[in-house]
């Protein structure tokens, strides 16, 4: 097999004329305060940049990279153009698979190594791995699981001008993508070989989300019928809606769980989460010598970690304090100060809660987030996987908080303790004069005990919720996909006008289109697996948690994911940059999200069918269908028998479990509502545990015993027993390792040192000017 055999499957480009680039490298020439016009030529800091280049050019090159440059777009900058070498793409795969062979994760490598093609992922992946791994100075291994890399890291202390490092688009794949996603076969379900391909060019981390996006939306399919059925005929608080429901995300968590580890087989990933990518960052305590492999290991103990972790907590509560506080104020503006005030600026009061979340939740969670990224570095994981876990936690922890804030105190405070509220800030004289002026006026009554009555919206609930699960979601999706989009067009209509203004005009050559496509595309933002993970929990929460109000949710959220899938796909392509893929077996600290929503709705789905029904007055005329009242049993027996809602109750009316509670709290009281559905709700979590455990019994036989993936893995496992046996069996007692450079005779006649490349031009030493444009940076002033 040729050289050519070996990279001509998956390599990066839009086009047969565009050069076969791996991945780019931006490089500042020249720091922003010598651009200006009137600086000061500063030759030290020029020839310290022009070190700092002729280094890097060198790292490139014993790396086994093709390296040229081109001046930038932006002033002071030079891109740097790089591709791997085919001995250095086989070396670095014949590395991997002997580190994945060591730890057990995989067959020992052999010919088949270096004559498999690469797919684009795998090339850009490899390539980005010989820019960053440790140089063969500093490596320091010899047992060939380590290639040797250029060891650059960007805007580091050792490369402080390297400013990104990024792959380009294939503009013909992600066209063709966006089609094929488009077309009827692809309405209801996403093939697996779709998501193969999807796998073979952005690598297993974006292929494994919309594996489980599109898992996702299969499973909505499913529940969609049963929501629009309790919607139909049994209405709000249906407990047979909400058994399904805990059912039904229950077996979605799980068998998610089964359909990522058959991925993960089919793609060849399995097991090796083991090997856990050394992080830059980590600083270890100690070293010591593996007692089991004999091998010198970095120790940062782990009750140093977890006691580091656990300074997290803390401030966590701290942060959730000052968030519950400006929900709280929002909450009692909108709810009791507009119905109250009526003084100077009252027409803009009703606008104060909108104001202060757009004000102040940004900045809080904003802080949360830097302080979050502070903590998680400050933990000093040793694996990236493990940092990058923890800091998803901490993040998502608060932004779930914000999510279903509103809604909690909705449940827990509006409905059950709006009259007593009222009833303390007439008690205590607040809003007096305000509260005579509506009474006079009629706006405000009194009820037949004499206390104020407060003015419940019983249709709160539901108004929430739907407009989180419909125009917030709609807004969302136009601020994340069309907003970018046109502001992106609008700039390259200013760039035109510009360029045609100023009679600049360039001849549009193949190159130069190139070049400018790729400016075009490193201007755009990384894109990150996190917000997209993030708004299919929260929006996976409002279906279980709270959709037992409104049963419609189920069906808004299907809607919504269906053009999610093709959103995402247009992000992916068109808004961001392309990212560099990554080898993952999981969705990571995104399934422990899952599992304790399905969890957490097992608790809340008790408590909310056990404390509200819907309002007596629901199917009146001119009344909201979700109307919502506490029970009847919840609310103390007035004078005349009469609920605040009209409803017409026992007097004797008790409890139900009044005995389990504290002595201290009445019967019949919100109060003690609240203290009895949390006793309850334990109870659900408790058999929730139970139904969990039989679940993953039986989807463990039912999805993966004898499935084609499991069958393959034994097969795999065995046949890597075998060959060792063989290997051992040929070769005899003999030792001695070969780096990983060192290809194999049987495989040297397939890789040479003078690849042929298609675009040898694009790659001729004279097109180089990077040094040039450095060294001419400090001449050239505006």
């Amino acid at each position: 097999m040729s050289n050519k055999q070996i990279s001509s499957q998956g390599d990066p480009g839009s086009a047969p004329t565009d050069p076969s680039v791996d991945l780019v490298l931006i490089f500042q020439c020249a720091p922003p305060e010598a651009l200006k016009a009137g600086a000061k030529p500063d030759e030290a800091a020029n020839a310290e940049i022009s070190q700092e280049y002729s280094r890097l050019i060198l790292a490139l090159k014993d790396a086994g990279l093709y390296h040229t440059s081109r001046a930038g777009k932006e002033k002071g900058t030079v891109l740097v153009f790089v591709r791997a070498h085919a001995h250095a793409l086989v070396a670095a795969r014949r590395a991997e698979r002997m580190n994945e062979f060591l730890h057990g994760a995989g067959a020992p490598p052999g010919a088949e190594t270096s004559t498999a093609a690469f797919s684009a992922a795998e090339r850009i992946r490899y390539a980005h791995s010989l820019l960053t791994l440790p140089s063969r100075s500093s490596s320091g291994t010899q047992d060939g699981t380590v290639v040797p890399g250029a060891g650059l890291s960007i805007k580091s202390k050792e490369w402080p001008h390297l400013l990104d490092i990024a792959a380009l688009h294939d503009t013909a794949y992600n066209k063709a993508w966006i089609e094929r996603w488009g077309k009827l076969g692809s309405m209801l379900s996403i093939k697996d070989a779709d998501l193969d391909t999807l796998r073979d060019h952005f690598g297993e981390q974006v292929a494994l989300y919309f594996g489980f996006l599109a898992f996702y939306f299969s499973s909505l399919l499913l529940l969609a019928p049963i929501a629009l059925f309790f919607w139909s005929n049994s209405g709000p608080f249906s407990a047979s809606y909400s058994v399904l429901l805990v059912l039904w995300v229950l077996g979605f968590t799980e068998s998610w769980r089964m359909r990522e580890k058959k991925l993960s087989v089919r793609w060849g990933t399995y097991g090796t989460d083991v090997i856990a990518e050394r992080r830059k960052d980590f600083k270890p305590e100690t070293t010591r010598v593996d007692k089991a492999t004999g091998e010198k290991e970095e120790v940062f103990e782990w009750w140093r970690r977890e006691s580091r972790m656990a300074v997290s907590i803390p401030v966590m509560l701290f942060f959730a304090a000052l968030l519950g506080a400006v929900l709280t104020t929002m909450f009692a503006v909108e709810v009791f100060a507009t119905k109250l005030y009526d003084g100077v600026g009252a027409a803009l009061v009703p606008q104060l809660p909108t104001a202060l979340f757009v004000v102040a939740v940004p900045q809080i969670m904003g802080a949360w987030q830097a302080t979050a990224s502070a903590l998680t570095s400050w933990e000093n994981h040793r694996s990236a996987q493990n940092h990058e876990s923890s800091l998803t936690i901490k993040t998502f922890a608060l932004q779930g908080f914000v999510s279903y804030g509103a809604l909690t105190l909705s449940a827990l405070v509006y409905i059950p303790f709006g009259q007593s509220i009222m009833n303390e800030l007439v008690s205590r004289g607040f809003f007096a004069q305000p509260i005579a002026r509506a009474l006079r006026r009629g706006t405000l009554f009194r009820n037949e005990r004499g206390e104020v009555a407060f003015d419940i919206n019983p249709a709160r609930m539901h108004n929430q919720l739907f407009a989180v699960l419909t125009t917030t979601q709609a807004i969302g999706a136009f601020t994340e996909l069309a907003l970018p989009f046109i502001l992106r067009k609008v700039n390259e209509y200013r760039e035109q006008r510009a360029e045609a203004s100023s009679g600049t005009k360039s001849p549009k050559t193949p190159e130069t289109r190139f070049l400018h496509r790729a400016t075009t595309e490193l201007a755009l933002p990384t894109y990150e697996t996190f917000g997209d993970y993030a708004e299919m929990a929260t929006q996976l929460g409002y279906v279980v948690l709270w959709s037992t109000l409104w049963p419609l949710a189920p069906i808004m959220a299907l809607v919504n994911n269906f053009f999610e899938l093709r959103s995402d796909a247009l992000k992916v392509t068109l808004n961001s940059r392309r990212p560099i893929p990554q080898r993952t077996t999981t969705i990571g600290p995104w399934l422990d999200v899952l599992g304790f929503i399905a969890w957490l709705a097992a608790m809340t789905n008790t408590a909310l069918v056990y404390l509200f029904a819907q309002s007596p007055e629901a199917q009146l005329e001119g009344h909201s269908a979700y109307e919502t009242v506490m029970r009847s049993h919840h609310v103390g027996p007035t004078s005349s028998g009469i609920t605040p809602s009209g409803e017409k109750i026992d007097a004797s009316a008790s409890l139900p479990f009044c005995s389990l509670l504290p002595k201290f709290l009445p019967c019949s009281s919100a109060v003690s509502a609240l203290g009895t559905a949390l006793l309850l709700s334990l109870v659900a979590e408790r058999a929730y545990s139970v139904v969990r455990s039989a679940a993953q019994h039986l989807l463990e036989r039912a999805l993966w015993r004898g499935s084609e993936e499991e069958t393959a893995l034994r097969r795999r496992e065995w046949q890597s027993r075998q060959l060792a046996v063989q290997q051992h069996v040929s070769s005899g007692n003999s030792t001695g390792s070969a780096g990983p450079l060192d290809i194999p005779a049987r495989d040297a006649s397939i890789v040479s040192a003078q690849e042929a490349l298609p675009d040898a031009a694009f790659w001729d030493p004279t097109g180089d000017v990077g040094l040039s444009v450095i060294q001419q940076a400090a001449g050239k002033r505006e």
